[in-house]
């Protein structure tokens, strides 16, 4: 198995800090190779803060915090939780907690 597959599997088995995790989002079929591309629009050493996006064409992706203002997170784990979700949920599509906050969490879905 590999590293970046055992920490996407470690991300969902705790990103539930307080947030209730969502592992499925629309019903219409996305494109995982722009999923993709809009991972590699994140930077790894930055902080981010609320409502960064990285969307790539139908694929709709961002951090977001649902109102509970700024809350700075690393570039790192909004990658390494996008990616769970790419790797580990249903469609490729979910929202999953960032631990940061009762209300932060990263969301891949497909948008129009």
């Amino acid at each position: 198995m590999q590293l970046t597959t055992l920490i996407g599997l470690g991300l969902l088995a705790t990103s539930s800090f307080a947030y209730t995790n969502n592992r499925q989002g629309s019903s219409m079929n996305l494109n995982v190779g722009d999923c993709r591309a809009a991972l590699d629009r994140i930077d790894r050493q930055r902080t981010y803060n609320d409502q960064a996006e990285f969307s790539v064409s139908n694929c709709y992706m961002i951090y977001a915090t649902n109102g509970s203002g700024r809350r700075p997170v690393r570039g790192q784990i909004i990658y390494d939780i996008a990616n769970a979700i790419l790797n580990s949920c249903r469609e490729h599509k979910g929202r999953l907690g960032t631990n940061n906050c009762d209300s932060c969490h990263v969301t891949v879905n497909y948008r129009t």
